[in-house]
């Protein structure tokens, strides 16, 4: 089948770039328009025949208009109407060919374009990109309705895959995780901050499997105070970014350079993404799951770092009983932190007695001596009252929870450990809040469900997969 569109715009001589590519664009879309009514049209001509008889001589009976929405505008086809000279049946040739659409008015290529846009920017916003860049033209509301009906196919396929995987995988071979030696304390020196945030390569012959797990908060529909989501980033390899060369020579002719060189910056290259906003044994699985996509092998280390919460320490006791456990730093210093602050104002410790305590803490933390930080918070507790001691309470609590996710963290540097939650954190960002943490927003769990597992397929590269090949749509 052989098709031929012409051509033909007017521009002024007069016209800038940016009036040429829009009259260019404008006259683009009508063509394909046009191209898109006259191949229907041929179409028609080669399926002429009686779909009941098989007769070839029909007449004419009128026409049948249709909308459709495709990615390049609106066309209205025109579906012809025959009647078998043999039989004296009518048919529509063209019924056969708009059979894929289901009764719908939207072309899959712009369904697929609009989930995808949809899973990215507000629904009203993603519509008036749309119709701006191709001319597609298709209201919020179906947007909506589309990346909500195709996002909980695609969350229901990732929850079912993510079972499989959990039964049939062979039970992980018992490897002890190991246990960080503690370190004798130096006092008087502060760990860096180079060396508090972000991973830094090791020597390991065998780079560990990283599992970040963490949620991200929402407004909800359903529920007072929001809802969370729960996110799981799987890392099977962390490449270093190049660093720009930074002098750290300070003169007064380059005052604005820094004087310090840049931090070292990172890149997961190997990475998946889960998240749901159903139970956290979902978040299991499919975090268990990603796990043995990203690496085969069973006998790899694996390093667990969230922020201690009770649902992921049960979670990860169960996919992940053998793994290394690290509660994120910041997390740990900033809640002693909070504490020593308080007891400061209550007291009134000197700038000197300040910087002491906050060196001698972080430097037992730092190097696992959590016993030497309870001891000294119990011993600060006894000399307060009100809401110094609440604080210094809370902290020998969560220190006391948090014991066995604690360890020396130089220890974990030095093995190539992060000890920093900057990669759920980031995850989080990404996966959530930049979708769905916006100005007004308030969701159902079913729909945040449907659109977080359109973005873990999105930032899991998946939409660049030929079409045979892609899980969604």
């Amino acid at each position: 089948m052989y098709v031929q569109v012409s051509l033909k715009m007017e521009i002024a001589a007069t016209a800038s770039l940016s009036q040429m590519e829009y009259h260019i664009q404008e006259a683009g879309q009508q063509a394909m328009r046009e191209a898109l009514k006259t191949t229907v049209r041929h179409w028609e001509d080669l399926h002429g025949a009686c779909p009941f008889c098989g007769h070839q001589q029909s007449r004419l009976e009128g026409t049948t208009r249709r909308k459709i929405a495709t990615t390049f505008g609106q066309v209205r086809v025109h579906r012809r109407r025959f009647r078998c000279l043999a039989c004296q049946r009518r048919w529509c040739p063209a019924t056969a060919l708009f059979a894929a659409l289901k009764g719908a008015t939207i072309s899959q290529p712009l369904q697929d374009a609009a989930i995808q846009i949809g899973s990215s920017l507000p629904y009203r916003a993603a519509c008036q990109q749309l119709r701006k860049l191709s001319g597609a033209q298709i209201s919020p509301e179906e947007m909506r309705l589309l990346a909500n009906a195709y996002g909980k196919q695609r969350a229901q396929s990732q929850q079912q895959e993510a079972e499989r995987l959990c039964a049939t995988a062979e039970p992980a071979s018992e490897v002890p995780a190991e246990s960080a030696p503690e370190a004798e304390a130096e006092p008087g020196v502060e760990p860096a901050p180079e060396a508090i945030i972000g991973p830094k390569a090791g020597a390991q012959a065998t780079p560990p499997l990283l599992v970040g797990i963490d949620g991200g908060w929402i407004g909800s529909r359903e529920q007072r105070g929001g809802m969370e989501g729960k996110v799981t980033v799987v890392c099977g390899k962390v490449e270093d970014l190049p660093m720009a060369p930074c002098d750290t020579t300070f003169s007064w002719s380059k005052r604005t350079s820094p004087r310090r060189p840049p931090r070292p910056r990172h890149r997961l290259a190997q990475r998946r993404y889960v998240a749901t906003f159903g139970p956290s044994k979902q978040i299991g699985q499919q975090a268990e799951a990603a796990a043995r996509l990203v690496s085969q092998d069973r006998t790899r280390p694996v390093v667990v770092l969230a922020d201690g919460a009770a649902w992921i320490k049960t979670e990860q006791a169960k996919h992940f009983p053998q793994a290394t456990c690290i509660l994120d730093w910041a997390h740990l210093w900033r809640e002693v932190r909070r504490a020593l602050r308080a007891t400061a104002r209550a007291i009134s410790w000197s700038a000197k007695e300040q910087r002491y305590h906050k060196n001698v803490y972080q430097n037992w933390l730092w190097y696992g001596e959590v016993d030497k930080a309870v001891q000294g918070l119990r011993k600060l507790s006894e000399g307060v009252s009100d809401e110094p001691l609440r604080a210094l309470q809370k902290a020998i609590t969560y220190l006391e929870n948090q014991r066995p996710w604690m360890g020396s963290y130089e220890d974990w540097r030095k093995k190539g450990y992060p000890v920093g939650s900057g990669m759920i954190e980031r995850a989080v960002e990404i996966v959530i809040n930049r979708r769905m943490k916006k100005r007004g927003m308030r969701w159902c769990r079913a729909n945040a469900t449907a659109i977080v597992a359109l973005r873990a397929d999105l930032l899991n590269d998946d939409w660049i997969t030929p079409q045979p090949l892609r899980a969604f749509p």
